[in-house]
């Protein structure tokens, strides 16, 4: 992989990330627990696309799963090696790696796949998921649907937190035009006693549940569900993405 072409926008953020939504992580598994994790032989082998700083495989392993992550932060898997020591993570961006045919099943969580702002682009990292998993493998991820974004964020939607030595802003904003969000960062670190300020914007495009389903029978993935997070899985805290479950089917 060429470094250029890895996205390192997340590695200032990625302490801060890993202080963020620790009962977030917890809501993640009791959903993939109910869609995927009960159907999934003992000691599964799990990829974690964008894992982030390791959270959820951490949950993982605890279960008993192998663990794969990847992720183009470097900053995240520094930290993911930590959370999760027996977990393997690969530095790598994911519209270019290459992995052979492992996996019993495949993650992506927390709107990570909303950030490649092409289809085409998302295209290239749904074949790259399908290529590494097994026969029959399952494939679940989160998203960011177009009429949530449209509703929710085009007059500005706001989220932070507090902890003893970071505070953090987050404002989101919409351009209904060409269904991209843009997350603009504020962070507040206390660092040798003195408070540092840092400033970070992030887009995502937001698709729609047509878009997805089309280019996942593109790439070979067949019986593609779709579950609203909060209304079909009885989720009872404010999680705003759909998710998404689909397989790579059995060669005949």
């Amino acid at each position: 992989m060429s470094l250029k072409e890895r996205n390192t926008n997340h590695d200032a953020i990625a302490s801060m990330y890993d202080l963020k939504g620790m009962e977030r992580h917890d809501i993640v598994l009791d959903c993939l627990d109910r869609l995927i994790l009960k159907n999934l032989p003992e000691g599964s082998h799990i990829f974690d696309l964008g894992c982030g700083t390791g959270q959820i495989a951490k949950r993982l392993l605890k279960r008993g799963y192998q663990v794969t992550g990847l992720d183009s932060s470097e900053g995240m898997l520094n930290i993911a090696r930590e959370n999760a020591p027996d977990a393997k993570f690969i530095l790598d961006d994911a519209r270019f790696f290459k992995l052979p045919p492992t996996f019993n099943a495949a993650i992506s969580t927390d709107g990570v796949l909303n950030y490649f702002l092409k289809s085409e682009e998302l295209q290239e990292v749904l074949q790259n998921v399908y290529n590494a998993l097994l026969e029959n493998g399952i494939f679940v991820f989160e998203l960011y649907l177009d009429e949530f974004c449209e509703s929710n964020w085009k007059n500005s939607d706001f989220g932070g937190g507090v902890k003893d030595d970071n505070v953090w802003l987050d404002v989101w904003s919409y351009n209904i035009e060409n269904k991209i969000g843009r997350k603009d960062t504020t962070r507040f670190q206390l660092i040798n006693g003195n408070w540092q300020r840092l400033d970070k914007s992030f887009f995502l495009k937001a698709y729609s549940a047509k878009e997805i389903k089309i280019i996942l029978e593109k790439v070979g993935f067949t019986e593609v569900s779709i579950y609203d997070i909060n209304r079909d899985l009885e989720v009872n805290k404010a999680c705003e993405t759909a998710c998404f479950i689909c397989r790579k089917p059995l060669n005949k």
